[in-house]
């Protein structure tokens, strides 16, 4: 009974409607990125865009690296009427969640073959809106609950998150193979359904700004004009505050390396699905099935690593799990097309990509103070994304000029940077955090 009453006390935060809530908003933030980033794959391979081209739509993703130049107007600038019926973070979330839903039916009556420049327009819009929409959330999501429940948050977003993919990446394929592609990207705008139920069930964050002595000391340094003022408490303090920090250099740097090598690896997975010339039913099956599957397990297994090994030991195994099932996708290559071996392949990556995506987004998390959520989370996760951008947009040269085995190995030593900046926070004892108290206080 006692184990038992443990697993059941370890559940009760996820009944919270808090967290129930954040899945809703994990599910509305997940599927944008599934669709620019691996379907736009398959929807441009299987319509004869070469690799060369397919790699270059990673630039797209550049709006998820940069998107903490325009988190501070996000932050604080209102919409009108929207913001003031909504709220701030509910009025910006609607607002970015219609926009997104009319670029995905205008996106869903295009041809790649023949308007390749109009969907690389399209894609890039929705790579924006996506971006934008994710600065949202994420201060939502962060600022609904307290520091000990960011934990239980990061691993019902990415529940979510992942429920998404899997639902779009499944319904988006299975249709695209039986009807078309048209009709399954339009049914996509459906997604953002539970974001938006969420947000109207859970109400807007009763937020207040922390006290804290940085506020304190810059309060006396504010400028005489107000529109200078909430310039620079929106734009200028958020980046001030986090550089005071002791080792923060070298935070940012691990946060940006840690998962190149698993990002780079997902920008060519498609191409190299499709030069193996597996059908989109299989893909269905083996990419979003049996993928969704392991992941899950990797997000529920992540949650439990970071509570009961620490911060440090989570990240580290996951990064080298990441790291190892890069080489999964060189054993892919060479080997027949079987069913069976990219069940397996795509079963190891999805397991080390939930394990790594849980222990990063709470870690993420604790470092956001409370005054800045959304412009100091928005730029976390940009530097987490730039891997992505700058690393993957000359994938498809990388992967024509040398092969897929080499391509992967490479994909596979891009890891090692984020493993080695890792060992140093470990070895200085570098939390990170926005407070004095130890991570392992936060509860998971």
């Amino acid at each position: 009974m006692g184990k038992v009453g443990g697993i059941l006390r370890g559940l009760k935060p996820y009944g919270d409607k808090r967290v129930v809530g954040t899945f809703g908003l994990g599910m509305a933030s997940g599927f944008p990125l599934t669709f620019v980033i691996s379907l736009m794959g398959f929807w441009l391979s299987y319509n004869d865009v070469s690799k060369a081209d397919v790699g270059l739509f990673a630039l797209a993703t550049s709006f998820y690296t940069w998107k903490f130049l325009w988190s501070p107007a996000i932050d604080r600038l209102p919409l009108g009427p929207i913001t003031k019926i909504f709220g701030q973070r509910r009025g910006w979330l609607l607002f970015i969640q219609g926009l997104m839903a009319a670029c995905l039916l205008a996106i869903s009556v295009l041809n790649p073959a023949d308007q390749l420049f109009e969907v690389a327009v399209f894609t890039c819009a929705i790579a924006f809106l996506s971006a934008s929409q994710d600065i949202v959330i994420d201060a939502y999501r962060i600022e609904i609950l307290g520091d000990e429940d960011q934990g239980h948050s990061a691993a019902s977003y990415v529940f979510g998150y992942r429920t998404a993919n899997f639902i779009a990446g499944v319904g988006v394929l299975l249709i695209a193979d039986q009807i078309g592609w048209g009709l399954a990207i339009s049914l996509l705008p459906l997604l953002l359904l539970p974001g938006t139920l969420a947000v109207l069930w859970l109400g807007e964050p009763t937020h207040s700004r922390a006290d804290d002595e940085f506020m304190e000391a810059e309060a006396q340094r504010a400028p005489k004009s107000l529109f200078a003022a909430r310039f620079r408490e929106a734009v200028i303090l958020p980046f001030k505050e986090f550089s005071k920090r002791d080792n923060w250099l070298l935070v940012l740097l691990f946060i940006l390396f840690f998962k190149a090598g698993d990002a780079v690896a997902s920008i060519m997975t498609a191409p190299l699905i499709r030069d193996m010339e597996f059908s989109l039913t299989a893909v269905a099956y083996a990419n979003k099935t049996v993928g969704f599957i392991t992941l899950m397990v990797g997000v529920g297994l992540g949650a439990a690593l970071y509570k009961q090994i620490g911060m440090y030991k989570a990240l580290f195994l996951s990064g080298i799990l990441m790291m190892l099932t890069n080489l999964g996708f060189a054993w892919l290559s060479v080997g027949e097309t079987e069913q069976w071996r990219l069940a397996v392949v795509i079963g190891m990556e999805n397991f080390a990509t939930g394990l790594g995506t849980t222990v990063i987004i709470a870690y993420m998390a604790s470092l956001c103070n409370a005054n800045f959520t959304a412009t100091q989370y928005a730029l976390l996760s940009s530097l987490a994304n730039q891997a992505r951008t700058v690393l993957g947009a000359p994938s498809g040269f990388v992967a024509e000029s040398v092969g897929w085995v080499e391509f992967f190995v490479y994909a596979t030593l891009l890891a090692i940077p984020g493993l080695i900046l890792l060992y140093i926070l470990m070895k200085k004892d570098i939390a990170g955090l926005k407070n004095t108290h130890d991570l392992e206080k936060v509860n998971i």
